[in-house]
């Protein structure tokens, strides 16, 4: 199975000055989705996208229509920075349902996958309530398999990485750079160390040119 974690940037390209803007109007939204095409060829294969829209002009629905794909989200698909799961409408994998109360469901996904034991979150973290939610999970060490996604704090990370208690371990490094303007790697996958260590082949980060960060996806061969 291929599984991907991609900051779409609002399908705005890499445009930006404290504001994401298009100013030549340029079509990113068919390359991505073209690309998210190559990426979903069995019903195990999950693509994870942050930032998807905060507009009324990404139509998410249209991008990804229902008798071919399935978009997995806690919010409404027009809501401000949204993070999705998109996988293809037979897929085996499910979005769990204990986010209801949470306020920044618009920020994270939790999916899992029944048939193979796998659990996975992916989330984009603006604001220390994320950060918070994300830390419990991570106690819940024999949950969750993997965290993934734009943690958005360079310190952040590095804490994960020297905490030598925490049962993951990090596939991304700090020399990579997966968001362009910082020249930074915020963008990560943490793996729970053990279950899968002879069974992924990171395939790295991949510069696309559609947004201000870049693709990273790796192959699970369970």
């Amino acid at each position: 199975m291929r599984i991907t974690s991609f900051n779409v940037n609002k399908f705005c390209g890499a445009y930006g000055n404290g504001y994401y803007f298009n100013p030549k109007n340029i079509d990113f939204k068919t390359p991505i989705k073209r690309m998210i095409d190559t990426l979903l060829e069995t019903n195990e294969d999950v693509v994870f996208l942050q930032e998807v829209t905060d507009n009324k002009f990404v139509d998410l629905e249209g991008l990804f229509p229902n008798n071919k794909y399935k978009i997995h989200s806690y919010a409404k698909l027009t809501s401000k920075s949204l993070v999705v799961a998109i996988t293809l409408k037979n897929s085996l994998w499910k979005k769990k349902e204990e986010y209801s109360n949470f306020t920044f469901k618009n920020k994270i996904i939790d999916m899992y996958l029944d048939e193979k034991s796998i659990r996975i979150v992916s989330f984009h973290n603006t604001d220390s309530a994320i950060k918070g939610k994300v830390e419990t999970l991570f106690s819940e060490q024999d949950d969750i398999d993997i965290f993934l996604g734009d943690f958005n704090d360079k310190e952040w990370v590095n804490e994960l990485n020297s905490n030598t208690a925490l049962n993951y371990r990090d596939v991304v490094t700090n020399d990579m750079i997966t968001y362009k303007p910082g020249q930074t790697a915020i963008d990560r996958i943490f793996i729970r160390k053990g279950k899968f260590d002879n069974n992924i082949v990171f395939n790295g980060i991949t510069e696309t040119f559609l947004s201000d960060h870049n693709l990273i996806s790796f192959s699970l061969n369970v």
